[in-house]
């Protein structure tokens, strides 16, 4: 049975939207706002990666159908050392009805969302900054705009910089990280296989880079290099930037992920590297399981369920992250010889393919 209490979601990027439309689907009432004067800008992808864990999620509300419709599917990809490529993967074995993962822009994913919930009378108030959340036994959300919104529960999807979590007192847990990554959304003068991604293993270290296709003429380089020029320069074919930034990252959690009736996701419980596609689709896997889990009056174990997924990927990308930052000795050889060998060997390659989409982790148990 739907519950009558009302949800209040603070922000609304692709995390807090996918938190109203969940809620929203089991017929919770929501009111979502966001600081922000509207969505990520269309010509800024962003979070790129949609993994199939979320495709699965999305496809109760009709959502998925949609995403699919407006992204591109990347099947495997080509791993180099330098200019020589020295091994092939294919997703295509991974059992899930979504072997691929989704490349599509965070600001198309986000007005996908806008769309389905003014489509059912929800709409996100923009310019609204959230000042004040009160007791977290009874939470009453203080907006921007003066206003005193009581709510049966708070939902904290408002960034690594969260007000929600500054209000409720809970510290970060984690480190930083030296490296510098750079960015940049390129279209090329030539076609480029939409189908699959390109990742090469940089020498000396801080130099590997790799290449996520938007379309068979646009994509995401994205490395380990001091500015996005040098990164351009090092691809080919590359005809303009349509989007370029650089960027520090640490790998921390929030201590815990909620406090009373006030609840964190996405980036106000967890900022970690981009490697391995993670982060959005971290964020959304939480307001799913928390959509699922207040609808069915066991909001108390959330925390319990979503921070040990949490640590783990954290852990995950962090061992990523410094893999390929500065490559180890033997990961050479490991790519040169054995994966060839291994990736052949069907089981091996599976398992390959649902690690790299994220597949071994927790899926959801409602589905």
């Amino acid at each position: 049975m739907a519950r009558e209490d009302l949800v209040f979601i603070a922000g609304a990027g692709p995390v807090g939207l996918a938190a109203a439309v969940e809620l929203t689907r089991r017929g919770v009432p929501v009111r979502i706002a966001d600081r922000d004067a509207g969505p990520t800008p269309a010509d800024q992808s962003r979070a790129l990666g949609v993994l199939p864990q979320t495709l699965r999620i999305l496809e109760a509300s009709g959502l998925s159908e949609k995403l699919l419709a407006a992204g591109t599917t990347v099947g495997g990809a080509d791993l180099s050392i330098g200019e020589k490529k020295v091994v092939s993967l294919d997703l295509s074995g991974a059992r899930t009805p979504y072997p691929f993962i989704l490349s599509l822009p965070q600001g198309k994913t986000e007005r996908l969302m806008i769309e389905w919930l003014g489509a059912r009378n929800v709409a996100v108030e923009w310019n609204v900054p959230v000042e004040a959340v009160g007791d977290t036994r009874r939470p009453t959300v203080r907006l921007g705009t003066g206003e005193e919104v009581a709510a049966t529960a708070v939902l904290g999807c408002d960034g690594g910089h969260s007000k929600v979590r500054e209000e409720i007192g809970v510290p970060w847990v984690g480190e930083g990280y030296p490296g510098i990554f750079a960015l940049a959304d390129v279209a090329f003068s030539v076609p480029i296989d939409p189908h699959r991604a390109r990742f090469s293993l940089g020498s000396p270290a801080g130099t590997s880079h790799a290449l996520v296709p938007m379309s068979d003429r646009t994509g995401r380089l994205i490395g380990f290099h001091d500015s996005p020029e040098r990164l351009v320069a090092a691809a080919k074919n590359v005809e303009r930037v349509i989007w370029q930034s650089t960027f520090h990252v640490a790998f921390r959690r929030a201590e815990r992920m909620s406090r009373g009736w006030v609840f964190l996701a996405g980036d106000a419980a967890h900022v970690h590297s981009p490697v391995g596609g993670r982060g959005m689709n971290l964020g959304i896997w939480d307001v799913a399981t928390f959509a699922w889990l207040f609808s069915e009056h066991r909001e108390t174990e959330y925390e319990s369920k979503r921070l040990p997924v949490v640590k783990t990927v954290l852990d995950q990308t962090f061992a990523g992250t410094q893999t390929l930052d500065d490559p180890p000795a033997y990961l050479g050889p490991l790519l040169r010889y054995v994966m060839p060998l291994a990736t052949g060997v069907p089981f091996v390659g599976r398992r390959i393919a649902e690690r790299l989409l994220a597949l071994d982790l927790p899926q959801p148990e409602w589905l």
